[in-house]
């Protein structure tokens, strides 16, 4: 799971760098360039919520799991 996040992040980094390069480039489009970037931050909203299901899933599996010793009362 680990490597599949890390390579998550290389390719959201990658992605980001191509888009800064092209926004870049087109200094006369403000507009485009704004679009463009509610796009991007809806991108990444996604991705961050679905990294975080994952987690969640992940802590829920390993939670499952544990055993809770009882504690002995004084009947």
């Amino acid at each position: 799971m680990l490597h599949l996040m890390c390579a998550l992040q290389i390719i959201v980094g990658d992605f980001a760098d191509t888009v800064q390069g092209r926004l870049g480039s087109h200094d006369g489009e403000k507009g485009a360039s704004t679009v463009e970037w509610v796009i991007i931050t809806g991108f990444l909203i996604v991705l961050a919520a679905l990294v975080g299901r994952v987690i969640y899933g992940l802590v829920q599996d390993a939670s499952s799991n544990l055993e809770v010793p009882s504690l002995g009362g004084g009947d």
